[in-house]
This record gives C-alpha cells, structure tokens and sequence, in this order.
C-alpha cells in the first residue's frame, strides 16, 4: 500500500514539475534558442487558395519559398522559419486563385520572434 503511496505522489510531483511556470532566466534562455513563428490569420471572409512566405537569412544566401495552401475564413497560416537569430527578412502574399490579395513589404523580425499579419479584406 505504501509503494501504491509513494508512486501517486511521485507521479503527482512530476506533473507539478512539468506545468510549473518557468523561472525568468530560464524563459530568455528558451527566447533566444527558440525559432522565429509567423502567423497569417484570416479574417478576409473568403478563403484563401494559397498564403507564401518568402524567407532570407543570414546563413542561407538564397531567399526560400514556404507555402500553405487552403486557409478558410477565421483559420490561421502558421510558419517556422527556423532559428531568430538567423532570420533576416521574411515577406507575405496571399491569394484566392490567381488575384494576389495580400502582399507585405519587407519585414525585419521582431525581438521577440513572432509577427502576426491579420488579412481583413479581400
């Protein structure tokens, strides 16, 4: 009976240790190793056939292509562009068939490593 004890409670303090908040120092050290996110969320009303995402970085002279295809009214594009630090510029377009209906300048990343681009209207 005591094992069955020991093993509830062991099993109890790893799950507090694993949603434990995480202490500050430790939060900039994952913010630093962690990748760059970009969210394109749909709000147009309209689906959209195809959303791109063109990435330069500094380790990578060639500027690469990421495509997700069929994102529906209120759904989100989301995209890894690897690690922040090495993110250089990234770029945005959307389109419902052929007609481009979003199209971003250059953007340099943010400190914090996530954009949020939100398109409203077609």
């Amino acid at each position: 009976m005591r094992s069955a004890v020991k093993a509830v409670c062991a099993t109890s303090l790893a799950l507090v240790a694993a949603v434990a908040p995480a202490s500050p120092a430790s939060a900039v050290r994952q913010a630093t190793a962690s990748n760059y996110r970009v969210d394109v969320v749909n709000h147009s009303g309209f689906g959209l056939d195809e959303v791109d995402l063109a990435v330069a970085r500094f380790s990578d002279p060639t500027i690469r292509l990421q495509t997700q295809r069929h994102v529906v009214s209120g759904a989100t594009a989301s995209f890894d562009l690897g690690p922040c630090s090495d993110v250089r510029q990234f770029a945005a377009s959307a389109y419902i068939g052929t007609r481009e209906v979003l199209h971003t300048r250059d953007i340099s990343p943010s400190p914090n490593c996530h954009t949020q681009i939100e398109v409203t209207h077609t």
